[in-house]
């Protein structure tokens, strides 16, 4: 009978080492599969859209006194002053197209003066500070993307000699297309 005794001991003993054994820290090793697609695209970086319609902001010539013989020339600067900005995706190739505007007469851009809407002002929009690369829907700037962001200048152009301009505001709105 001594040995009944020390059976549920032994027993107890077991169960208690083999519940130890069990609860004893491990490591797993294993693998993670990581991936990403990246493709061809761009992103327009002006901030200010309005009705899914990016509003690069304007080209200004600002006060013009008198249109003698010189041209008056006037360049967008950044963010929101007639800039297009965007990063593309390196490699990818993109074009920018400024339409012909809302006044477009006699194969010219024109400005219409606000106050007398049949005076026109005449203006060209090119793609460099030169002024010999025009800048339309039939000549778009074309380019591949570095990765970094971008920012692409209007250079616009008044010609001087213009007759019959009278004293006003004058206004335009062209539509600008970037495709890639």
């Amino acid at each position: 009978m001594k040995y009944m005794s020390y059976f549920p001991r032994i027993i107890f003993s077991l169960l208690v080492f083999s519940v130890s054994i069990s609860i004893q820290a491990a490591t797993v090793n294993g693998h993670l599969g990581v991936t990403a697609v990246v493709g061809a695209g761009c992103q327009v970086n002006n901030s200010n859209v309005q009705s899914g319609v990016v509003d690069f902001g304007a080209l200004n010539f600002g006060s013009i006194n008198t249109l003698n013989a010189q041209h008056i020339d006037a360049t967008t600067t950044g963010s929101g002053n007639g800039s297009i900005e965007m990063e593309c995706s390196d490699g990818t190739s993109f074009t920018i197209s400024l339409g012909n505007g809302l006044h477009y007469n006699n194969g010219n851009r024109a400005m219409v003066n606000t106050g007398s809407p049949g005076v026109f002002l005449a203006y060209a929009l090119y793609q460099d500070a030169a002024r010999t690369i025009p800048w339309s829907d039939s000549a778009p700037l074309t380019g591949t993307a570095s990765g970094a962001p971008q920012a692409f200048h209007v250079y616009g152009r008044i010609p001087g000699g213009q007759s019959g301009i009278s004293a006003g505001t004058y206004t335009d709105t062209v539509q600008v297309v970037v495709s890639w």
